[in-house]
């Protein structure tokens, strides 16, 4: 009997994990095979929407995909950008003599960066599979869904940032610059894989207290 009472606090974490490995790998393969081009798709439509409700863009599609995949974002450049120095040496030309507007930058994102952003989604709902039952599940899995949309969101315009300044040459140097370089390895590389973890636990009470307490 003591031997049992010992291993038993180690027991719901045991099978949790042993339930979280099996379906996050069917939860990966069914979003690599099937899920995959449906939610790059709304991806998709939501960021052409959010550029459209920038002033002065418009309503024409700013994100387009080619018949391989691939990915081009039209995106607004504000003033503060596009009237430094750097900018205007690559657009202006010498005769002109005054500033030239550019509104707004028509760049590719790398194949591989779209699908990254999505990757919290079968992360997300493999954890809330295996996590001890709950009775507002549903909610769980809503709201969960919803806040990793929002951050998927926020870091594919986070990157396109990223990448089309170090395209016209305004990134900081020193420390500032070091900061935006965390930035951007934590948004590609830390919070697709973190951000799911941290929100089942901030709205699985169940799987919270089984973490925390060791108890189921």
């Amino acid at each position: 009997m003591p031997e049992t009472a010992s291993h038993a606090p180690a027991r719901p974490q045991f099978r949790f994990l042993l339930r979280g490995s099996i379906l996050l790998v069917a939860m990966l393969a069914l979003w690599w095979w099937m899920l995959l081009d449906p939610l790059l798709g709304v991806l998709r439509l939501s960021a052409d929407l959010a550029i459209r409700l920038y002033p002065g863009m418009g309503w024409a599609s700013h994100v387009t995909v080619d018949q391989s995949g691939n990915w081009s974002m039209e995106v607004p450049l504000p003033e503060a950008v596009w009237r430094q120095p750097q900018v205007q040496a690559l657009f202006s030309s010498a005769a002109a003599g005054r500033p030239v507007r550019v509104r707004r930058l028509r760049f590719a994102p790398e194949a591989r960066i779209p699908p990254r952003f999505t990757l919290g989604f079968p992360l997300y709902w493999a954890i809330l599979l295996a996590a001890p039952r709950s009775r507002h599940l549903w909610r769980v899995v809503l709201v969960g869904t919803a806040l990793l949309w929002l951050l998927a969101l926020v870091g594919l315009f986070l990157y396109a940032a990223n990448t089309i300044a170090t395209e016209l040459h305004v990134i900081a140097t020193g420390f500032s610059g070091f900061l935006l370089s965390a930035a951007e390895y934590l948004n590609l590389n830390v919070a697709p894989y973190l951000a799911p973890l941290l929100i089942a636990l901030a709205l699985h009470r169940e799987l919270r207290w089984m973490v925390l307490s060791g108890e189921a």
